[in-house]
């Protein structure tokens, strides 16, 4: 109880996630909030929303609206221990995992930045040659170095990579505050814009995101703002890490706060619900601005925001039509153990992050129905076959797909036990209902909304996806989810997809 006796919450018991006492500061009515005794799953307590001043008859009288402020108070200071009380959890976890697991305590010693050392020239004098492995070793480190003095003039990657200037990052989400964290830990000054005023004053006063990755220290020269014309002053450098489907809304309420001429980076994965827009479309339209004022690029690729707070050697693709963005974007986020490759086939990267998220959630069903590793791997196949399928029909090139962007991220997000959507997937072939599991999810499940959109491209492209086609089945209600793996599995198999 160290951090909580410090904090002088000890006697605190309550899970912060059910607290939502929130200033909406982008165009949203303003609203408090009290907390009442609640039995129910993990929690015993819950918010009663209260309107704004203003909204309640006889609110002008002095007797209510110290009530109010009371109330007010009362609630914030709950929701503030809480926070404590969750952020001590969350970090006596990590000092557990510590103990049983080494990885969680070892520090990187390794720099992806620095090229291999050539080995030496091949002996003259009648010695052993070389073996055919350090023959070929020998031919990669060469072609590598004078790949590098022909692209940068230099063996020294990018070393200089800082922005000068202030970078914002839209969102504190486990993805928005791990890419605010790492380009914090390049000297860059951060904005961090946030929702909530609690957890905004918790991060500026603890630099502990008590919501997100909370085991974490967050970097001094990081800031968190609720008001978006301060956290948008100034930047050189704009990262979007909001929801994909309330990035809309969010970006039109403070898009007269973007500065023109700077580029905005892409990291949320999906697709929009009715427009069915990429994010690299939806951005512009938004803040009404063209590629041209403010250029898009989008960052994908195998990449768990946990591993990133870890320092764990990570590599992304940047994808922009603007090759001088994709570049600058990339000096900015080339670190030590953080590598970042460019394409232009921005369509490609985009339909891959977004579908993978769909497609890992088929592969959580199978582990759920306790199906086995053969018929997992047999489905990721056939899914991976069916996202190239409609990315080149929609103007991808299929060795994007099967790039970092593509099967990279593809074989993470399906494997990988930090994917939240393979999780869902999990939770419904062991029978759990839809609605329990995203009430109870700590986070946004992007693939349940990029589902409904997977059946309207195909229908679009004339492109036959089975196993897409039947998760948004399962999520829609209309089959039970054993039904549809063996569905799948059951249809002739195709050349194509061998």
């Amino acid at each position: 109880m160290a951090y909580a006796s410090q904090l002088g919450y000890e006697g605190v018991h309550m899970s912060a996630h059910r607290l939502s006492l929130q200033k909406t500061a982008w165009g949203g009515r303003a609203e408090s909030a009290i907390l009442t005794p609640q039995r129910g799953r993990g929690s015993l307590c819950h918010v009663v929303a209260l309107p704004a001043q203003g909204g309640t008859r006889g609110s002008g009288s002095a007797g209510s609206k110290a009530r109010r402020s009371w109330s007010e108070a009362g609630a914030r200071w709950l929701a503030t221990a809480a926070l404590h009380f969750s952020v001590w959890r969350c970090r006596m976890g990590r000092e557990a995992r510590k103990r049983v697991d080494p990885l969680e305590k070892e520090q990187p010693d390794y720099n992806l930045n620095v090229l291999p050392l050539l080995l030496p020239a091949r002996p003259g004098n009648g010695a052993k040659e070389y073996s055919v492995t350090d023959k070929l070793w020998r031919k990669t480190v060469y072609w590598a170095r004078y790949h590098e003095r022909v692209l940068h003039g230099s063996v020294s990657r990018f070393g200089q990579g800082t922005i000068t200037g202030k970078v914002a990052v839209l969102g504190g989400g486990s993805f928005g505050t791990a890419m605010a964290v790492h380009v914090a830990r390049k000297g860059n000054s951060v904005s961090l814009l946030l929702r909530d005023d609690i957890v905004c004053d918790f991060v500026n006063k603890r630099h502990i995101n008590p919501k997100y990755l909370s085991e974490y220290n967050l970097p001094k020269c990081l800031q968190a703002h609720i008001d978006p014309a301060e956290a948008l002053a100034d930047c050189k450098v704009v990262i979007h890490a909001l929801p994909v489907q309330a990035s809309r809304r969010a970006l039109e309420s403070f898009a007269e706060h973007v500065p023109r001429g700077v580029p905005i980076v892409a990291v949320s994965k999906g697709l929009e619900i009715g427009s069915q827009r990429m994010m690299c479309d939806l951005i512009s339209e938004a803040l009404q601005r063209t590629h041209e004022e403010n250029p898009v690029v989008v960052v994908s690729g195998p990449s768990f925001a946990k591993e990133i707070m870890d320092q764990r050697p990570t590599s992304v693709v940047a994808a922009s039509s603007d090759l001088e963005a994709a570049t600058h974007v990339q000096k900015l986020l080339m670190s030590s153990y953080f590598r970042v490759s460019t394409t232009d086939d921005v369509v490609g990267v985009e339909v891959a992050g977004a579908l993978k998220n769909v497609l890992a959630i088929a592969a959580g069903i199978c582990e759920g129905l306790g199906l086995g590793m053969n018929s997992m791997s047999a489905l990721i196949c056939q899914g991976s076959a069916e996202i190239r399928w409609l990315a080149t029909a929609m103007g991808g090139r299929p060795e994007t797909l099967a790039g970092l962007s593509g099967i990279g991220d593809i074989l993470l997000t399906c494997y990988g036990n930090l994917s939240r959507n393979r999780t869902l997937g999990v939770r419904l072939g062991r029978g759990e209902p839809l609605q329990d599991i995203l009430g109870s999810s700590g986070g946004v499940t992007e693939g349940v909304f990029t589902a409904r959109l997977v059946v309207e491209l195909a229908d679009r492209h004339r492109v036959l996806l089975p196993v897409l086609t039947s998760v948004a089945r399962i999520l829609n209600g209309e089959v039970l989810p054993r039904k549809a793996v063996f569905e799948v599995l059951s249809l002739p198999p195709l050349e194509e997809s061998a």
